[in-house]
């Protein structure tokens, strides 16, 4: 468990955190801000994160060391206590139900449908598991801002800034006061809205009772792979669905964030050497910073790389002319192979996705840079199961289903920038 002095020393730094960013406001509103300012400024936000980063770091470190403190048995107690779908007598009714194909123990607890006799819900711990598990694995979820929302609503987004003008003031009048001689022409500030909808994502698995027997871990490890079946759709679709609508044979797809930014061409950048058609192979190292310069300054925070794998081993491979790495591993430790794929471009994080862009033809995307809070996804509920035991009895199969729905928004695309290719 956290020790007390440990404690305090959290909480003194967190009162630093406070109190600097009371100090970070004052400064920021001063009419005279200048460059003796500006230099005050960038000491206090180094400051800032630096604090912001240690305490981050302490608080996992507190959450680790209380959670192995804790007996492993009082957990499963707790929570069955605080859910009756959780607890290990509702998980045993739940295992005979799929073995036996009979709902009779457990059809009292059966979700939105309480007079249902082939569909029951997953036990609540194991659909907490699934979806801890899961979201570990998604790339897009783990740097975009997720909401949970009720319903269909309209979001506003930003569109365009006013413009600003420089006063002359060159002429005074009799009491010595400027008399402007130009004026200030009205610019409007045009707000983008988007419709947030939902799309649903769904797996459905067959599974003998011999079969369901013979899974390690049972249905949890079934559910497990379901869960993460859904999830991994639902992040392919997010990150590269096309905006297409609904046809026959042909679901409506969202339009997905990678898709909304190549959309915005102002934000490409193409790559500079080979030929057209090459592909990878057009991909330089000045390549990396003139995308990155594709972001407004403004948006240049927490910037963050999304990159496919064979996308990632063509820059990881770039060399100097003294044929070094030119990926940063650590400004502590030389460049070479035994320093993996961990570390910087541009000193950006890099993430790889499995669900980026795959073809390399003219203008394809090949990897995205950005501000990746501008990315909004919006969860119309949870994950949620149903088992259904009767429409395949005569195979002696349990239909095991998962479903969730969702979708996504980028309210800038002048927070990205895409390196394409040539």
């Amino acid at each position: 468990m956290a020790t007390a002095s440990d404690w305090n020393s959290l909480n003194e730094a967190m009162q630093e955190r406070k109190k600097l960013l009371t100090d970070m406001q004052a400064l920021n509103n001063r009419a005279d801000f200048g460059p003796l300012e500006q230099e005050q400024w960038d000491k206090m936000e180094a400051r800032y994160s630096e604090l912001d980063k240690s305490i981050a770091q302490a608080q996992r470190s507190a959450k680790i060391a209380d959670e192995l403190k804790k007996p492993i048995l009082s957990s499963r107690a707790s929570i069955a206590a605080a859910e009756p779908l959780a607890g290990n007598e509702y998980r045993d009714a739940f295992a005979r139900a799929l073995l036996t194909g009979s709902m009779a123990e457990i059809r009292g607890t059966i979700v939105a449908n309480q007079n249902s006799t082939s569909n029951a819900p997953v036990p609540t711990d194991m659909q907490r598991r699934i979806v801890e598990l899961v979201q570990k694995q998604l790339v897009l979820r783990s740097v975009a801002t997720v909401y949970t929302v009720a319903s269909d609503q309209q979001i506003t987004v930003d569109a365009n800034v006013p413009t600003g003008y420089l006063v002359d003031e060159s002429t005074t009048t009799t009491d010595s006061y400027a008399a402007p001689t130009n004026s200030v022409t009205e610019s409007t500030v045009t707000f983008g809205r988007k419709t947030v909808g939902d799309y649903a994502f769904a797996v459905r698995t067959p599974v003998t009772k011999f079969a369901y027997q013979d899974y390690i871990g049972g249905g949890d490890f079934l559910a497990r792979k379901v869960g993460e079946g859904v999830y991994l759709t639902e992040e392919q679709y997010l990150m590269t669905g096309d905006g297409s609508s609904s046809a026959t044979g042909n679901p409506a797809q969202p339009t997905g964030a990678i898709t909304a930014v190549k959309n915005d061409t102002g934000q490409r950048f193409v790559a500079t050497a080979g030929t057209t058609g090459q592909g990878l192979a057009t991909i330089a190292a000045d390549d990396i910073i003139e995308t990155v310069h594709k972001c407004l300054p403004r948006y240049r925070r927490d910037l963050r790389w999304m990159m496919g794998d064979a996308v990632a081993k063509t820059v990881r491979k770039l060399k100097d002319g003294s044929n070094r790495y030119l990926w940063q591993v650590s400004d502590n430790v030389a460049e070479g192979l035994a320093n993996g794929l961990n570390g910087q471009l541009y000193g950006i994080p890099v993430a790889i996705s499995e669900f980026m862009p795959t073809t390399v033809a003219a203008n394809d995307v090949a990897a995205v840079v950005g501000n990746w809070s501008y990315v909004e996804i919006y969860d119309r509920g949870g994950l949620e199961f149903l088992v259904d035991t009767t429409s395949q009895m005569q195979k002696l199969t349990t239909i095991l289903q998962a479903w969730k729905r969702s979708d996504v928004v980028v309210t800038n695309t002048k927070a990205f920038g895409y390196l394409a290719f040539k």
